[in-house]
């Protein structure tokens, strides 16, 4: 039993370090897509510093997916600005 278990140590020590690199880089791809996103909804669909007398209300749900993808809750940002864009008409960036 003891041996199964230093096989399964061994294992483990060397496939984690790999994954957490890959996880890290997914992040990473992910906020910088995030930011992309956000970028596009501000400047053509959301406009919230357009000011009060502005035709364009600002989105609640868009403001806040904006503030998640800053505060890197991409998970929560992406797909509700990604759907923001699209019913807006836009394309989406490429992804990664």
């Amino acid at each position: 039993m003891s041996k199964v278990l230093v096989v399964l140590a061994a294992v483990a020590a060397v496939c984690l370090p790999p994954a957490a690199y890959a996880q890290q880089g997914s992040r990473a791809a992910d906020l910088q897509y995030c930011a992309q996103l956000s970028n596009l909804y501000v400047r053509y669909v959301g406009r919230s510093e357009a000011g009060p007398n502005a035709p364009v209300r600002p989105d609640v749900n868009g403001g806040v997916a904006l503030a998640k993808c800053k505060g890197g809750d991409t998970v929560a940002a992406i797909p509700v600005l990604e759907r923001k864009l699209v019913n807006a008409g836009f394309t989406l960036p490429p992804r990664g």
